[in-house]
């Protein structure tokens, strides 16, 4: 039994048993103290006294451990057992006759009075148990509030550090409170935001913090959306912001608004080529006519040569057109990338000798293969490879390889094509346009040969990035998807 337990035991009061020791005493005492009575001889006056004290203490020892009841009960009975000893000494002296019946009532007084006080004691302890009882309750109901209170915070914590967006309260007085890693990340990081708050959200605070609006900070561009924070009692006590990165949103919208131009230019190029080679064929035939009926004529046979020569440029232009306004027919299939970059370097290894260029290859035979048209990649290298040797001076050097990037865990999904040079480099200004049709920085350029291969790398599925420096050269990556097991089997 716990000692809670006997403590609720002892006040509620015990039940005398037969293996109540309690009880034995009071009986035993009773029994006793009776049997010295009567043995005793009755002329022994100073005796009997002595022994008519002798009942208080099972009186008393009954009402402290049964209570009221049992101190009556027990006073009740001592005094049963010592009438008759009263009446047997009656006639010896009365006046001690009259006390030891007055004394019958001091029994019955003693153990009313203890028994009383007795069961106000235990009420007591009783009230002071079940308040001890009800307070262990009380903390074990606010210990478990107060683990739910911390599982909760963790778990708000957990949310708030998994989500993308930046979130941030502040109080009244418009000082941080809460903010999770996005938006110390948003905002230029901790150390920035704790020394002071970005100035234009402390504009937006003084407007009222309501509503949408984009601000700029750290050199990005913020949504910024705010709302009261509301306190357990109702009230306004701060603020909550959310913070939205649209960096690379709007990089998103201008290149799906650059790829709606494009189509459009595209449809519009196709038109015009259809156009215009009805009367170019017109043009060159007359030409030839022309070239027939002056004869041998130099100076004229010259101007004729001319003509021809200029329709024979529009004709390849237009073909360029053609080629950038229609879909590529794609010949797919697993290609072995090593090969098709061998191809592209024999072919236009010569070319890069006549100036002076030095053309270098490196990829490796373990490749993954790709998913695509050989063809239509070796015009891709073969462009890119031409522009880099243009670029580069005599003594210059043009080169391409074909890497994976490391990855932890199996092979690696993406192929990498560099195309790197050592020319003169593009402005940073023109690097956003070079992939525009028309665009070139050449005076003999059409500015349709890097469209053409920014389109057959997106039709094969992969992404081309330029980054180039004045001076230092510039360098072309193209990442393609590798092929899987699954595309190499549908393609055999």
């Amino acid at each position: 039994m716990h000692v809670a337990d006997r403590i609720v035991a002892f006040s509620r009061g015990v039940r005398p048993g037969i293996r109540d020791p309690g009880l034995w005493f009071v009986l035993l005492v009773l029994a006793g103290t009776t049997l010295l009575h009567y043995l005793t001889d009755i002329h022994l006056i100073p005796y009997h006294s002595i022994y008519r004290s002798l009942y208080y203490l099972p009186i008393a020892v009954a009402a402290v451990r049964y209570g009221r009841r049992g101190g009556v009960l027990t006073a009740l009975t001592a005094s049963v057992l010592y009438i008759p000893h009263v009446i047997l000494s009656w006639n010896i002296m009365v006046d001690d006759g009259f006390n030891d019946l007055l004394e019958n009532v001091i029994f019955l007084f003693v153990g009313t009075f203890a028994g009383t006080l007795a069961d106000a004691e235990r009420q007591q302890r009783q009230r002071a148990q079940d308040a001890v009882m009800q307070l262990d309750a009380a903390n074990k109901q606010l210990l478990t509030q107060v683990d739910l209170a911390h599982r909760m915070r963790a778990s708000i914590e957990s949310i708030l550090e998994s989500i993308d967006s930046g979130v941030l309260t502040l109080d009244l007085l418009g000082q941080i409170t809460t903010i999770n890693h996005a938006a110390q990340t948003l905002l230029g990081g901790p150390d920035r935001i704790e020394a002071a708050v970005p100035q234009p959200i402390r504009d937006y605070l003084r407007a009222g913090a309501r509503g949408y609006q984009q601000i700029t900070v750290a050199g990005r561009m913020l949504g910024l959306h705010g709302s009261a924070l509301i306190g357990g009692q109702s009230e306004t006590i701060g603020t909550v912001l959310v913070l939205d990165d649209l960096t690379e949103r709007r990089a998103l919208e201008e290149q799906v608004q650059r790829a709606q131009r494009l189509a459009a230019l595209g449809r519009l190029a196709g038109g015009l080529a259809h156009e215009i080679r009805n009367p170019l064929g017109i043009t060159r035939a007359a030409a030839q006519m022309l070239q027939r009926e002056i004869g041998a004529d130099p100076a004229l046979g010259e101007y004729t040569q001319v003509i021809q020569i200029e329709i024979d440029r529009v004709d390849r232009l237009i073909e360029q057109l053609l080629a950038y306004a229609r879909p590529f027919p794609l010949q797919r299939g697993p290609l072995d990338v090593a090969d098709v970059i061998e191809r592209t370097v024999a072919l236009t290894r010569a070319y890069a000798a006549q100036r002076g260029v030095t053309l270098a290859a490196d990829a490796s035979a373990h490749l993954p293969r790709v998913d695509g048209d050989p063809e239509l990649l070796h015009q891709v290298l073969v462009n890119l490879l031409l522009n880099g040797i243009h670029a580069t001076a005599a003594k210059g050097i043009v080169s391409v390889s074909a890497t994976t990037p490391e990855v932890d865990n199996g092979a690696s999904s993406l192929l990498i094509i560099t195309v790197r040079d050592t020319g003169h480099g593009i402005a940073t200004a023109d690097l956003p346009h070079i992939f525009d049709p028309f665009f070139t920085t050449r005076a003999d350029g059409t500015g349709l040969g890097l469209s053409i291969v920014q389109q057959i790398v997106q039709e094969h599925s992969g992404t081309i990035e330029v980054r180039s420096e004045l001076g230092k050269g510039t360098s072309f990556e193209l990442r393609l998807p590798a092929a899987t097991p699954q595309t190499a089997l549908h393609t055999m």
